[in-house]
């Protein structure tokens, strides 16, 4: 005997296909979203409709990017699955992101000795192209994982790391030891990078290699506060948790720096890019955010002693407590420029040269570019390295 439809099973029927009908309608009138903020990443937009591309299959391909991309609700989705992943199936991180207390961090695992080595080839090519006599220092950045001690989270060696790049750097590179000069509380709860305000003690230990009389004085800076500061892995996370606060340093040094790039050239600049607060990466406020080369001329230091930072990010909010000790410092990253091509730029002559790079850069160095082969081969292609 056939079973009737009910009166409930019709409305379950009609309800499912409102839902169906409704998500349609949202996605179909839904403005297309530029901007990814949670993730830092532009989203793809509608693609174009030719016969070419149809044909080439780049209006499906396209289409597919931008119905994930742009669907409604997908930030709720993103949460709905990382809260799935971690409190019903008890994964212990959700796409490589792990939370601990109000810190959330990035699995780094596991070393990569390969990618240190050649990152210390490309620093010792650079080394080897000074003029006798310049100083030269390399400070290897742990990141947070370094300080949350006890967990069942995997972690890298990072000491271990860190002997193995000052073995492979040239001798006359001197170490400068971070490690006892940052704790936990020094990093962003939602970011890698440390926050300004928590690393005098690094600019006192980059001082005292460099045999500058100069201190970090807490006393002539006042502090600017950006609420709420969505670090990367915020985003990634996809999880329900605290923004930070950005707080960066003002004195007169940063006021009054002369700051120029060579990538908008005769452009007048600022220690701060303040309008770059609340954008895809707030924490582009610092020295404008990548940048192939940047200096900052400091006119209230008559001494003429300078520093040549090669660098990742993390120099980025160092260089601004650095200005009261030199006339100008000058910011290197070898991610955007050639080393060969440096010689275009800045005049070596008796500088102070730091290369300043965090374990994540060195456990992941292929977007640091290397000199043309004919000028530089590293045995990094040669060897393998067992570590």
């Amino acid at each position: 005997m056939k079973r009737k439809i009910s009166f409930a099973d019709l409305s379950h029927v009609t309800l499912f296909l409102g839902i169906l009908f409704a998500v349609l309608v949202i996605n179909i009138f839904k403005p297309a979203d530029v901007i990814s903020f949670s993730e830092r990443r532009k989203l793809a937009q509608f693609p174009e409709i030719s016969i070419p591309a149809v044909l080439s299959k780049e209006s499906m391909d396209g289409f597919d990017n931008y119905s994930v991309d742009q669907i409604a609700f997908r930030e709720r989705y993103r949460r709905l699955k990382a809260v799935f992943d971690t409190k019903v199936w008890f994964k212990s991180d959700n796409n490589a992101i792990f939370v601990v207390g109000d810190q959330v961090f990035k699995t780094e695992y596991p070393t990569n000795f390969n990618s240190a080595r050649r990152l210390c080839d490309v620093l010792n090519y650079v080394y080897d192209t000074l003029p006798a006599g310049i100083e030269a220092r390399c400070a290897f950045v742990p990141d947070k994982n370094y300080y949350l001690g006890e967990t069942r989270h995997l972690v890298m060696d990072y000491k271990e790391l860190s002997a193995f790049v000052y073995t492979c750097l040239r001798d006359g590179i001197e170490e400068i030891d971070l490690f006892d000069k940052l704790t936990l509380d020094c990093f962003y709860m939602t970011d890698s990078h440390w926050r300004q305000d928590r690393i005098g003690a690094v600019v006192d230990a980059i001082y005292e290699s460099f045999g500058s009389a100069a201190s970090f004085d807490s006393g002539i800076y006042t502090t600017e506060v950006f609420s709420p500061f969505y670090g990367v892995y915020y985003g990634q996370s996809a999880l329900n948790v605290k923004p930070d606060d950005l707080l960066y340093l003002e004195s007169s040094f940063t006021k009054n720096a002369a700051v120029s790039s060579i990538e908008q050239p005769g452009v007048e600049l600022c220690v701060y890019a303040e309008d770059q607060l609340g954008g895809v990466d707030s924490y582009s406020l610092f020295m404008q955010g990548p940048q192939a080369i940047i200096r900052a001329e400091n006119p209230q230091e008559p001494s003429g002693r300078e520093l040549v930072i090669f660098r990742d990010s993390y120099a980025s909010s160092l260089a601004p407590l650095l200005l009261p000790g030199y006339s100008a410092v000058t910011l290197v990253d070898l991610r955007y420029i050639r080393p060969d091509l440096l010689g275009a730029f800045i005049e070596f002559t008796d500088q102070d040269v730091l290369f300043l790079y965090s374990a994540t850069l060195f456990n992941n160095s292929d977007s640091i570019k290397s000199p043309p082969q004919e000028e530089f081969i590293s045995p990094f292609v040669a060897r393998s390295v067992i570590g």
